[in-house]
């Protein structure tokens, strides 16, 4: 069995999407934007800890922006095979699929429906296959000390009723020994002088109190004496050379305790129900390293259908391209990237290739993503962004290095995951071929036709242009570029800055050495020629940009206003208007 489809109509974030799952399935977004709350529409449906109180909602259930009043909740469950569930649906079974639908209105007491279509949907009383089938949930704000008892508590008792009659009886024998065992300790524990001479003080005082305490003695015992109580309470230690250690940190605790959720749940498997999962943050607590390792531990154990939301990186690293579903917000709703786990998205992400890394795996929280060549230009921007009062942390925008020139995978990306995105690119002036040149280009402008290619319709206006004037890009080798190639550069640079893409004119080193950092540029690098700092500058560039930021950051504001801080500026006003959009 497996949760295939989720439609979520007026609900909390969502006026009206519809999510495909896989097996398992990473819900990532931005906080707020409504992962949680697509993980309680399903509970809604399945999970047994909700009661009729939590399944009838409130008014601020329902989702504000479009003004409903109906919240419709519909799951699409495919590779319907077990006995269990094919006894119980019976004919609202049809090709092994069968839909299950949860509804309200305001005023009014929620149904369920199911049915083999959703024409054929018949209201039933009450959520009746709920002990057949059912969704088990870990909060993100888990106790976990209070989570390692109780998960503790229901292993043993599960691995206990699993035990046959032999070996029932073998342990049976082994608690009266260790029953045995403990009086002959607590024996000799007061037999110690030390306790025996406490003790009788003890006993001394208590006589003096009260005539009924004569005749009664009080005792040390080492831990409990009643051997059933003793394994009733067995606590979860590490075991070392040096004995057993007490469990201490948060985050090793949480490894313990998904570990011990995990093996309770492998054990207790019946052929009577079926159970999925939902886990949120499944990171808390861990470094990175084992971040990537609970992702594959996750993904590797867990042999029913998962779904886990997150905000790490590291876990979205580890995840299958086609496995990913991502939230964002626009126009004050959620909505899902590509309808959810997507063939779309895998496409994109195997063209990403060996690119994606932590890195790069970060932009899939982010509202916005600014694409730059290298290093020098993430550390110059991200220095420019503080100067200039642009909070990229505040607006969740990310400043990515392709390491190059090769944007258009970073831009796929960006785009099947509706990231909105702005890059900015070199315009050096390139010879073709290379062996042997007999012409050259302005490479920037040819670079970003072929992004516009790619994420605009060929007949959009600026598409039809650049098909029109290619021939006039490219000149003899050596000589001067033609009045039409200029023409055509300049033409094509501002038309392309409507769509995100910003071109320096030549590199970011020349367009500083021609700005009005030029005087603290030149006083900084000791150089009198713009030609001559411009190559000192080009010359370890990350490390020459970073020891320039230290020392004169605060001189970037002279750069407000300027073309350089472009890019910036329209990613965070897109940010800004997705998020807070205003409306006539």
């Amino acid at each position: 069995m497996r949760i295939e489809k989720l439609h979520i109509k007026g609900f909390r974030n969502f006026r009206d999407e519809e999510f495909l799952f896989q097996p398992q399935t990473l819900i990532i977004g931005a906080n707020d934007v409504g992962k949680t709350n697509l993980l309680y529409a399903l509970r809604l449906l399945f999970d047994k800890s909700l009661n009729e109180h939590d399944l009838e909602l409130t008014d601020s259930d329902y989702n504000v922006y479009s003004g409903t009043e109906y919240i419709e909740i519909t799951v699409t469950i495919s590779e319907i095979t077990e006995e269990c569930l094919v006894s119980i649906f019976a004919g609202n079974i049809k090709d092994e699929k069968m839909i299950i639908r949860y509804t309200n209105s305001k005023n009014s007491q929620y149904s369920i429906w199911t049915g083999y279509d959703e024409s054929v949907l018949e209201e039933q009383a009450t959520r009746y296959y709920i002990k057949r089938l059912n969704m088990q949930y870990v909060d993100a704000n888990r106790e976990l000390f209070g989570f390692l008892k109780r998960e503790r508590v229901q292993l043993l008792n599960i691995a206990k009723e699993h035990l046959d009659k032999e070996k029932k009886d073998a342990d049976e024998t082994l608690t009266d020994e260790i029953q045995s065992r403990l009086h002959d300790i607590n024996s000799k524990v007061n037999s110690l002088n030390y306790v025996s001479s406490a003790l009788e003080s003890v006993n001394t005082e208590l006589a003096r109190l009260s005539i009924h305490n004569e005749d009664q003695n009080v005792k040390f015992i080492a831990g409990e004496s009643d051997a059933g109580k003793l394994l009733d309470t067995l606590i979860l230690a590490y075991s070392s050379d040096e004995g057993p250690l007490t469990i201490g940190g948060d985050g090793r605790n949480n490894q313990i305790f998904l570990a011990t959720w995990i093996a309770k749940q492998n054990i207790q498997k019946n052929i009577d129900h079926v159970t999925f999962f939902a886990i949120e943050e499944p990171e808390a607590h861990l470094h990175p390293h084992q971040q990537r390792k609970l992702s594959e531990y996750i993904q590797r154990n867990f042999k029913d259908q998962v779904l886990i939301t997150s905000h790490s990186p590291q876990i979205a690293s580890q995840f299958k391209a086609d496995s990913i579903i991502r939230l964002y917000s626009a126009e004050k709703y959620t909505h899902v990237a590509c309808g959810g786990c997507s063939q779309m998205i895998k496409s994109e992400f195997e063209n990403f290739g060996y690119r994606l890394n932590i890195i790069s795996a970060e932009t899939f929280f982010s509202d916005g993503v600014f694409l730059v060549e290298g290093v020098s230009e993430v550390l110059f921007y991200t220095a420019l962004s503080r100067e200039i009062g642009v909070d990229i942390d505040r607006l969740n925008i990310s400043i990515l290095a392709v390491e190059g020139v090769g944007f258009k995978p970073y831009v796929a990306i960006c785009e099947a995951l509706k990231i909105p995105w702005v890059l900015r690119t070199d315009n050096d002036i390139f010879s073709k071929p290379t062996k042997n040149p007999e012409s050259d280009y302005y490479a920037g402008i040819s670079r970003i036709a072929g992004i516009l290619s790619q994420t605009q319709n060929e007949n959009e206006e600026i598409n039809l242009y650049w098909k029109q004037h290619e021939a006039e890009n490219e000149w003899i080798h050596g000589k001067n570029p033609t009045k039409e190639a200029n023409d055509l550069n300049n033409n094509f640079r501002i038309r392309a800055t409507n769509y995100g893409l910003y071109l320096s004119e030549v590199d970011l080193e020349t367009d500083l050495a021609k700005s009005s950092l030029y005087d603290d540029l030149k006083k900084h690098y000791n150089k009198r020629k713009c030609s001559t700092l411009v190559k000192a500058m080009q010359k370890h560039k990350a490390q020459n940009m970073m020891r320039f930021l230290i020392k004169e950051h605060n001189k970037l504001k002279k750069l407000q206003g300027t073309k350089i801080c472009e890019p910036l500026l329209s990613l965070k006003k897109t940010v800004e208007e997705r998020s807070h959009p205003t409306h006539d």
